[in-house]
């Protein structure tokens, strides 16, 4: 098999190709990058039920990954520049030729990709860890899965100004549920849950305006979002809302949290 880790700042991501081009999955947390892709190599073969000899070829890539070697277990690794991998990745999720691809994960990447070129046009602080740090600082949630719970129950008119709170009627193609002010309602007291709303609306309307004006720019009608962030339930909602004001849909795969991983695979295997 051919295997692709993409080590994260805190998760480590794997995917194997199989002879079919089957892909097998698997992930681990780990704040080392040499223990993590060790521990992620060790999950694979269970998961998969396979042994270290067959996997045939190794690509690494990621934040983590100029802390390896060239070996990992004895195993060659082959590294793949960041951006290659998140390109060829998203493409092949979203089964298309060409497409502007963003990868949301401690923050956010935005790459245009066709065939098998990757061109890195730029990106933004803002991603998951925007959303775990102030979920921490505002809400007292420290845990990505608590805090995507919290999301999913919070209403994000408890922190977030409307327009139709400033304004009696719609303003252009926006409606009067539209965000006018993301946490411009402080003085109502809002809940833990509502904070964690108000965040990942926050992130996710930065990062879906950013990717519309990056689309705009290489005339793309084709904007994939991977990345371990869009884990977060909500996340798919806030991108969706997106499109009545702008015409523009996001495609989340359903590997999409793969994608960088998967990306580095089929490099090798192309």
């Amino acid at each position: 098999m051919i295997v692709g880790i993409d080590i994260g700042g805190t998760t480590t991501k794997i995917v194997g190709l199989g002879p079919a081009r089957e892909r097998i999955c698997a992930s681990v947390k780990a704040s080392d990058p040499i223990a993590s892709a060790a521990g992620a190599i060790g999950k694979f073969l269970s998961v998969a039920d396979k042994k270290m000899g067959d996997i045939t070829r190794l690509a690494v890539t990621g934040v983590g990954s100029a802390a390896l070697g060239d070996e990992v277990l004895g195993i060659k690794a082959e590294h793949v520049e960041e951006f290659q991998a998140i390109g060829l990745g998203g493409l092949d999720l979203a089964e298309a030729t060409r497409a502007l691809v963003v990868s949301v994960g401690t923050g956010t990447a935005i790459v245009q990709a066709e065939g098998r070129k990757a061109r890195h046009l730029g990106g933004s602080g803002v991603g998951g860890g925007t959303i775990l740090g102030l979920g921490k600082a505002l809400a007292g949630i420290t845990d990505f899965d608590t805090l995507a719970l919290a999301a999913s129950r919070g209403d994000v008119k408890g922190v977030d100004l409307t327009i139709g709170e400033i304004s009696k009627r719609a303003v252009g193609t926006m409606t009067r549920d539209v965000t006018a002010s993301n946490f411009g309602k402080m003085a109502d007291n809002p809940s833990g849950d509502d904070f964690a709303a108000g965040i990942v609306n926050m992130v996710f309307q930065t990062v879906g305006m950013l990717a519309y004006f990056a689309a705009r720019a290489e005339r793309d009608d084709t904007i994939v979002v991977v990345g371990n962030t869009m884990q977060i339930p909500s996340s798919r909602d806030v991108l969706d809302k997106l499109y009545p004001i702008f015409g523009v849909r996001f495609l989340v795969p359903q590997l999409a949290s793969y994608a960088t991983a998967l990306g580095a695979a089929l490099y090798l295997s192309e």
